[in-house]
């Protein structure tokens, strides 16, 4: 038998005496009562249901080309235009060539017509030595030297105008009329009033629509044109 101390006989008598109270005011009933009321609350616990993962929904991307809706970037010239495009697994960084020319010369403003004398056509057909493309191409590579995109395009336009085919401008969103060209019919060569034939293609821009290939439709062809014919000249 397990003997108590003193304290525990002490709070046991209390216990007593405090029970023997609330029988006296009639209260114990009124404790058991409570007692089963608080039991019959209780409810089992439920297992708290644990909250959705939220995902953060990034725009999807999609394809111009697949909605059929037109692009940004409309190619400007009116013939396919040979691209390198760099491999996606390629990391390097493209280095950018710088282009010089060897050979500077000031377009007068002032004048909307330069036409050269006999004498000056003649100096400049002995030069060409009926090579005029292939002198042209030498120029743009070792004298004026652009790069090889820029290059192509302008020697690609500066042949059309030398076999007579003209230029026109083809493009869905700001091409020329139909039947639109510039010199059509004409052979352009190095002894051509290239002035005059500058003011020619401002006048058909104005008519028929600007370029919005930054100037490499006539601009810039008929710019290194003059370029080279005052080069020969000089």
């Amino acid at each position: 038998m397990t003997v108590l101390s003193e304290y525990e006989l002490q709070r046991l008598e209390k216990i007593k005496r405090n029970e023997k109270r609330l029988a006296e005011l009639g209260l114990d009933k009124a404790k058991q009562d409570l007692k089963r009321s608080a039991t019959a609350a209780k409810t089992p616990s439920r297992k708290r249901k644990k909250r959705a993962a939220t995902a953060t929904v990034t725009p999807q991307r999609s394809s111009r080309r697949l909605k059929r809706q037109p692009v940004l970037y409309e190619p400007l010239m009116d013939d396919e235009i040979i691209r390198k495009i760099d491999s996606p697994k390629s990391k390097k960084k493209k280095v950018a060539r710088t282009t010089t020319s060897k050979f500077r010369c000031e377009i007068p403003m002032d004048l909307k017509s330069s036409p050269l004398s006999e004498k000056e056509k003649k100096l400049i057909n002995e030069k060409m030595e009926e090579d005029f493309l292939g002198k042209f191409e030498d120029y743009l590579t070792e004298v004026d030297e652009l790069s090889h995109q820029n290059r192509r395009n302008v020697i690609r336009q500066i042949t059309k105008l030398h076999r007579g085919e003209g230029i026109t401008y083809e493009s869905k969103a700001y091409g020329w009329p139909e039947g639109c060209y510039f010199m059509e019919g004409k052979v352009i060569g190095p002894t051509d009033d290239i002035l005059h034939l500058m003011e020619i293609a401002q006048t058909c821009e104005d008519d028929w629509g600007q370029d919005h290939g930054n100037g490499w439709l006539l601009r810039h062809p008929l710019k290194k044109l003059y370029m080279f014919q005052q080069y020969y000249l000089r």
